[in-house]
């Protein structure tokens, strides 16, 4: 990894905590695994398209639950769990990409992850696409889309919300009354539009 991609992801977290965070639904314990055969039944139903069991296996692979622990699967899995819809495989992937985990590191990509599930209305995504927008990391810098992106995330309210509080306060202080002004209004039209809605 280059020394620049390192700083600009040391300065993300500094700016933005709780970045690094696990990969959502990955967290904790998962179903508790008995002799094989839940691992088993859940292979059958990911091979056979099921995009949730695509997911649950991929969760699998990144943590090594029963299974020899395998990034690069667990981005194959949630790949195939995204492609049928999955709006949190899409989410890790953006994180996987985001955070070079399984893959190359590529922000862009990351990118693309995190707008897919955001469009979506996943919050974390929404906020981690803000994060990209406000540092111009994968993304052309635009701190008004940065603005709508982390209003969107914030509208949702929840533990989440709170957990983001901080860092979109601060990183508010730093725009101009307009741009603040014109984020509200995109998130609003977003909104309005219906968006978001699975």
């Amino acid at each position: 990894m280059k020394l620049a991609t390192v700083i600009g992801i040391m300065g993300v977290l500094l700016i933005f905590p709780g970045a690094a965070a696990d990969l959502k639904g990955g967290v904790g314990p998962s179903t508790p695994i008995d002799d094989g055969r839940s691992l088993t039944a859940l292979r059958r139903a990911a091979a056979s398209g099921n995009a949730e069991a695509q997911r649950r296996l991929g969760f699998r692979y990144y943590h090594g639950e029963g299974i020899a622990q395998d990034n690069a699967q667990a981005v194959a899995l949630f790949e195939k769990a995204a492609a049928g819809g999955d709006t949190e495989s899409a989410s890790n992937l953006g994180r996987m990409y985001e955070f070079g985990m399984g893959v190359k590191q590529d922000d862009h990509r990351a990118a693309e992850w995190y707008r897919r599930a955001a469009e979506l209305g996943e919050p974390s995504s929404q906020f981690r696409l803000s994060v990209m927008y406000y540092q111009g990391q994968g993304v052309a810098r635009d701190r008004v889309e940065a603005a709508k992106w982390w209003n969107l995330a914030m509208a949702q309210g929840g533990e989440f919300t709170e957990r983001i509080r901080a860092s979109v306060e601060s990183a508010e202080g730093k725009l101009t009354l307009e741009e603040i002004a014109e984020g509200k209004q995109r998130a609003a039209l977003w909104l309005k539009l219906g968006n978001g809605k699975q």
